[in-house]
């Protein structure tokens, strides 16, 4: 059979061809990883089988792989691998050259076939053009083989397991229809079933939520494909360039490097992931971490139909249906719009929303997550599909699997159960040797890591730049005016004045928002200042919208406006209720259940149970299939299609009801991370429709942290502070952006956190470039927190070396201040500050030892608590022990710093494994993390953060609100 070498690409190649050698020259045959290898991707030494078992080779040999692009310029490809060969051969002979000693033997591997004519053929002017080299008297050849692409073909006949391995690379044309030929073992029956149920989830990925948005006006939906943008990311702090050859790297600064998520992730499944094959010490998975409406979803449905269109190549078109067939080569042309490459390695692609498997799990059903992708897959499918079809297929042929939203499984003991399980499906396809790429995806609050840094690659949503806002609204407008060109022209000319503008360019820093201001703008000149404002006037342009349409419907909606607004606002503050609290996951509501609150609503105005009756039904009608922001996603079922849009309503219920009730209500929800978001929006809604109450606000952040011992060591107060000037709706209120600035400025008097260390750097150095008075009180916290000669002193010193970087106003004083302090700081500090500079930030204190550190000794976190939590003769399944046992698998290595002692605590090991969650809401536990937390001196930093991030999770449960979330006149 002839295979398709070239869509292998130049890395999977040279695998391939190391690969084969192994199989071809025998076991002692050593390879070598990606990057500089001296001219060899392969050696061996010693007797090998070669050309046969009666001839063999006996000495030193180098295999050496020559990729050819598919296009290449005019020239032959004999001609290109004779150039290629002469470079070898001179790279060798050079004097200078640094690869060692000549190989007695030569394998050159190439994709490119040679013509078996005898005298002029490539196969001949190839061995003639290696043989006039021999002759040289410093080469030492023996023998030499090139292995062509005719050749590698007739090995991949033979080895069915590098065939195997390599299928979804190098199957010709309709991989699924060939797939019997090229892998043994594979059943035709499971094959249709994959293919069926690719045609089937191209058809109903192809649109996008937030149909989001207003994109269904007119009776129009939007399609995934001509709006598509791939989005930036960061992949954090690193000492390395990333490895990429196709998917952009840009460098942001020192160790911080971006790239565009789509083409990344694609480029990453072009590699074979089997286990057996995979030696790279690089984790092979991705986690997406995005704040609201930044399209994390999105891109899982973009690289998902990326990979359908591959794996339904144009071969096996016929075998689709005329919309099927229309889908597919519109998305390839949208594809090639925005400059994605087409996967080379045709993965089998599957997303599954983690809420729906967690509500599956919290439905009583004792189901594997395989099991529940079987489900999944046979959703709508003629013929049953199994676990062990889908079993067959990961050992058949290479997956992606999206894992889309931990965020929605809000109850921690749900995540850990869920994770859990996704352990156990790693697991098992690992002992099949699947070729398995997962990619998951989460909110960043309250995300605690779940997903091992070991075994996936993280990587962060940016905010999106003022290029690609605007690349993104022109998309859409087109996508959505492309007959009405003048309409497009004024949507285009007002978004971009709305990136230009600085009270309305940060309202454009995500999908979400791009499409809403899109939106907008074809209705209204006055553009929102903040969040809430933005979902505000979405809402209400909305609804105007439709109002004005003639018709029943239009003057139902005006005249029971009242009752619409409290419908959605209901539904908003249950659904989150309900997630936050009682850990139901799916965000709907029964269709029966919301009628009957509507109707009891209506009866208590018209007391007239018919016309209520009638009414509510109109009302919900009305709501669902004009309004869209409520929509029903299963029969008999009624939810927001999009979360940020509930967020937004409970927000709105949130603020209504008696005033005396507004602020209480929010403090009691403040430390919620589940609540987070809704939070942030209701504030934004005080400044926005309530401003008597922003005093009383800021104030409820104090008697936040003042509660008791546990909200005054983990201040969530404070951190609401610094979120609510990120959000930046205080700008033009001055004296309330000074007062959030006074009480975010807290956290620098507090012992360092790593994670809220460098998000309180980068908050207070943007206020301090903002506005001049925020600087001042900055600066003098910053001092305050100096003179404090304990570990408040780190995190002062972590603020002022960021703020020292930048070259706005006050950073020159503030590199005067650094300087004089780091000069002065004690034997104590200094050793302190070492470790927090060379492990957290980069080296950014100056004229601190860096580097690696002697170590003394190792101990591990429980021995901090064995005097604080004696166990006695408690059972070993007590949640003490449980607690216990979990942090004595977390080392705490005893390293010397210029003579100074200093522990540091491991940071790739999780914090929340099962064990010690067993102790979540456990008194003695509880206040056995604040003894120690209390007991540390400055040295012992890295303790104190540990502990409190222990605090955080064991305490979480006793900073939720008790009971339900109730609004006079919205519950």
């Amino acid at each position: 059979m002839d295979y398709d070498l070239t869509r292998l690409g130049w890395r999977e190649f040279e695998h391939l061809s190391q690969a084969l050698a192994k199989c071809v020259l025998g076991p002692g045959v050593s390879v070598f990883g990606d990057g500089k290898d001296g001219g060899r991707e392969a050696t061996f030494a010693g007797q090998v089988p070669y050309p046969n078992e009666q001839q063999v080779w006996d000495g030193y040999g180098v295999i050496q792989a020559k990729f050819r692009q598919r296009s290449q310029g005019v020239s032959s490809g004999t001609e290109w691998l004779e150039r290629q060969i002469e470079a070898e051969f001179k790279a060798w002979l050079h004097p200078d050259s640094k690869r060692g000693r000549m190989p007695e033997y030569l394998v050159f591997t190439t994709n490119v076939p040679l013509s078996p004519v005898p005298e002029t053929g490539g196969i001949a002017r190839v061995d003639r053009l290696i043989s006039s080299y021999s002759e040289n008297s410093k080469v030492t050849l023996k023998g030499w083989s090139v292995w062509h692409g005719d050749e590698i073909c007739r090995f991949l006949d033979i080895h069915e397991g590098v065939r195997r391995a390599f299928a979804h690379f190098i199957t010709p044309g309709d991989v699924l229809s060939r797939l019997l030929t090229t892998v043994s073992d594979a059943d035709a029956e499971t094959a249709e079933l994959i293919r069926a149920h690719a045609g089937r989830a191209l058809l109903s990925d192809q649109w996008v939520r937030l149909g989001q948005a207003g994109a269904q006006t007119d009776d129009q939906k939007t399609r995934l494909g001509p709006v598509a943008v791939d989005l930036r990311a960061t992949f954090g702090e690193r000492d390395t360039r990333p490895q990429a050859e196709q998917a952009p790297i840009y460098q942001d600064g020192p160790k911080s490097y971006s790239t565009r998520v789509a083409a990344y992730v694609l480029e990453r499944g072009d590699t074979v992931l089997r286990p057996s094959r995979y030696t790279s010490a690089e984790a092979r998975n991705v986690v997406l971490i995005g704040g609201p409406g930044q399209g994390k979803s999105t891109l899982g449905q973009l690289i998902c139909q990326a990979y359908r269109v591959a794996l339904l190549d144009e071969e096996g078109e016929h075998l689709l249906t005329i919309e099927a067939r229309t889908v597919l080569r519109a998305l390839r042309r949208n594809f090639a719009e925005i400059g994605l490459q087409p996967p080379q390695g045709r993965r089998w692609p599957i997303r599954i929303a983690l809420n729906q498997y967690a509500n599956a799990i919290l439905g009583g059903e004792d189901i594997s997550l395989l099991r529940f992708l079987a489900d999944r897959v046979g959703h709508r499918s003629s013929v049953p599909v199994t676990s062990i079809h889908i079993k067959r297929w990961l050992r058949t042929w290479p997956c992606l699997l999206v894992l889309d939203g931990l965020d929605e499984v809000v109850s921690r003991q749900m995540r850990d159960e869920v994770m859990s399980r996704i352990s156990d499906f790693l697991l098992e396809t690992r002992q099949i040797d699947a070729d398995l790429l997962v990619i998951a995806t989460t909110r960043p609050q309250g995300y605690k890591g779940e997903f091992h840094s070991g075994d996936y690659e993280t990587l962060t949503l940016v905010p999106m730049p003022d290029s690609d806002a605007l690349h993104y609204a022109e998309r859409l407008a087109a996508a959505r005016h492309r007959d009405d060109p003048d309409m497009r022209d004024t949507v285009l000319e007002r978004v971009s004045t709305a990136i230009s503008e600085e009270g309305t360019t940060r309202l454009l820093r995500s999908p979400l928002q791009v499409t809403i201001m899109s939106l907008l703008v074809e209705r209204r000149a006055r553009l929102p200042q903040n969040r809430y404002e933005l979902f505000d006037a979405y809402y209400d342009t909305i609804y105007a919208r439709e109002v004005d349409k003639p018709g029943i419907i239009g003057q139902l909606l005006a005249d029971h406006r009242l009752h619409i607004d409290w419908l959605h606002q209901h539904v908003g503050l249950l659904l989150q209720t309900r997630a936050a609290q009682s850990g139901e996951l799916d965000a709907v509501i029964e269709d029966d259940e919301l009628r009957e609150h509507i109707r009891q609503r209506l009866y208590e105005e018209t007391e007239d149970q018919n016309e209520a009756e009638v009414l509510a039904s109109s009302l919900l009608e009305a709501a669902t299939d004009r309004l869209v922001l409520l929509v029903a996603p299963n029969a008999g079922y009624i939810g927001f299609e999009v979360r940020s849009l509930q967020e937004y309503m409970a927000a709105r219920a949130l603020i209504s009801g008696p005033e005396a009730e507004i602020v209480p209500r929010l403090e009691s929800l403040a430390a919620s991370y589940s609540w987070r978001n809704t939070w942030m929006l209701a504030a934004a809604g005080i400044f926005t429709h309530r401003p008597h109450l922003r005093s009383d606000l800021i104030n409820a952040l104090r008697a936040l942290d003042s509660r008791d011992a546990v909200t005054m060591i983990l201040v969530p107060g404070a951190q609401l502070a610094l979120d609510l000037l990120d959000d930046d709706f205080t700008r033009h209120h001055p004296r309330f952006h000074n007062l959030l600035v006074d009480y975010a400025t807290t956290l620098i008097g507090r012992p360092p956190r790593v994670d809220v260390l460098q998000r309180t750097a980068h908050s207070l150095t943007t206020a301090a470039q903002r506005h001049e008075q925020a600087r001042v009180r900055i600066e003098h916290a910053i001092r305050d927190a100096l003179s404090a000669r304990d570990a408040r002193l780190l995190t002062a010193l972590g603020v002022l070396s960021h703020l020292a970087r930048t070259t706005g106003p006050g950073s020159s004083s503030a590199r005067r201040l650094l300087g004089t302090t780091t000069r002065n700081l004690r034997a104590k500090e200094r050793a302190a500050a070492a470790v927090l500079s060379s492990q957290y930030l980069s080296g950014m204190i100056p004229d601190i030892p860096s580097g690696n550190f002697k170590v003394l000794g190792k101990s591990n976190l429980a021995q901090y608590l064995r005097d604080q939590l004696p166990v006695g003769e408690l059972p070993e399944i007590h949640p003490l022990p449980l607690f216990l046992k979990a942090l004595e698998r977390h080392p705490v290595q005893q390293v010397q710093v210029e003579g100074i002692t200093v522990p540091v605590v491991e940071p790739s090991i999780p914090l929340d494994s099962e064990g010690a969650l067993a102790a979540t809401g456990h008194p003695q536990s509880i206040e056995a993390c604040i003894n120690v937390i209390n007991a540390q001196d400055i040295t012992s930093w890295q303790i104190t953060m540990a502990f409190t991030q222990l605090l955080d999770l064991l305490a979480y449960s006793s900073l939720m609100p008790p009971g339900d979330v109730n609004v006079t006149g919205t519950s």
